[in-house]
């Protein structure tokens, strides 16, 4: 299955920016959270979740099958890496965007927090997104408060 989203990622990501392709997976990759999804034994869409710190994550490698793409698939996989980062204990999440994906992480929430620049033949921004509930956050500034 990773060599397959490995393909998936070549073909989507790679190709179109111009970098080399991966021939076998990159070591910092490897205590990574891999996420697909799968449709009649293919794998159709991929993600990275990279833990930066206790607190902080980054999503990778966003990358849904062209074929597949505009059918939700995307969104549910961003939606759903988010629940599975706040279930690992991980509270802000960032990423690096290219231009025409830019207003598809912003009806997500997602918030810009750079300004764009060059990365080979793509034009990026960084993005981040606090996953937690209203209600945490409120238990953790009264935790800092009251103790």
């Amino acid at each position: 299955m990773y060599c397959e989203a490995l393909m998936l990622r070549n073909k989507e990501l790679k190709a179109s920016s111009g970098k080399k392709f991966l021939l076998r997976a990159p070591r910092d990759e490897r205590k990574d959270l891999h996420l697909i999804i799968k449709q009649e034994d293919q794998v159709i869409g991929t993600l990275l979740l990279h833990p930066i710190s206790a607190e902080c994550v980054q999503i990778k490698q966003v990358a849904v099958d062209s074929h597949h793409q505009g059918e939700g698939l995307g969104k549910n996989l961003l939606i759903y890496a988010e629940q599975v980062a706040r279930r690992v204990g991980f509270c802000l999440v960032f990423l690096t965007g290219r231009e025409q994906a830019w207003g598809f992480y912003e009806k997500l929430g997602y918030q810009s927090i750079s300004e764009e620049y060059a990365e080979g033949q793509l034009t990026m921004r960084i993005y981040k997104k606090d996953i937690q509930s209203p209600l945490e956050q409120v238990e953790k500034r009264e935790m800092k408060t009251n103790g």
